[in-house]
């Protein structure tokens, strides 16, 4: 998918450990393919991507755990089901801020998306993605927030003439024993710290 709307890929650091549960910051509905071109994963969403045109259908088909929003039994169980992928070995991706920004920082991050990683006891992997214009500037282009449909989205993505994401592996968090919102807290800093510093040269392109 990154490859026919021509979005670049470049990966900083190594590829995750399995199990893990991966955090990141939220800016596109892209941002599922992109860290799935890095380490394939189970993802946690809102319960309308599965009506979604073609992206629900995709996401239905990698073991997506779908939350409905506003309820807590569903939360609860959602939690359940991502410390249950977990212990089978799996990855399971979330982002913690529940909503999409323009990447331009980081909203708080929801502590209970983390406590699956807590009652597996497994590591968590904060992840910092940015999208970059051609001249590799931060770029909004890929942003799906705000008043945004997704045939903007992709009309904005097409028009670009280059854009590509960087994905900053960072050093992963110990879960077990940990206070959710600790832990939470950590893995905030950690991206909002990686999306503050300047770009390294170098890093493995995938386009």
């Amino acid at each position: 998918l990154l490859g026919m709307l021509g979005v670049g890929l470049r990966i900083d650091a190594a590829m995750p450990a399995s199990p893990a549960l991966l955090v990141a910051n939220h800016i596109s509905w892209l941002d599922i393919y992109v860290i799935n071109a890095l380490a394939p994963a189970a993802f946690v969403c809102k319960a309308e991507v599965r009506d979604w045109p073609l992206i629900g259908w995709l996401c239905e088909r990698t073991e997506t755990v779908f939350m409905p929003r506003g309820s807590r039994s569903a939360a609860k169980l959602a939690g359940e089901m991502v410390a249950l992928r977990l212990r089978q070995g799996w990855r399971v991706a979330v982002f913690p801020e529940g909503t999409t920004t323009d990447g331009g920082g980081v909203l708080p991050f929801h502590a209970a998306l983390l406590q699956g990683a807590i009652d597996a006891d497994c590591l968590v992997q904060p992840l910092a993605l940015r999208y970059l214009d051609e001249r590799g500037q931060a770029t909004a282009a890929a942003a799906y927030c705000g008043n945004t449909t997704l045939l903007q989205s992709l009309r904005r993505i097409a028009a670009m003439p280059r854009l590509e994401v960087c994905l900053d592996v960072l050093p992963p968090l110990d879960g077990r024993g940990a206070e959710r919102r600790r832990l939470a807290a950590q893995a905030e800093a950690a991206i909002g710290h990686a999306l503050n510093r300047p770009l390294r040269d170098g890093g493995e392109r995938m386009d």
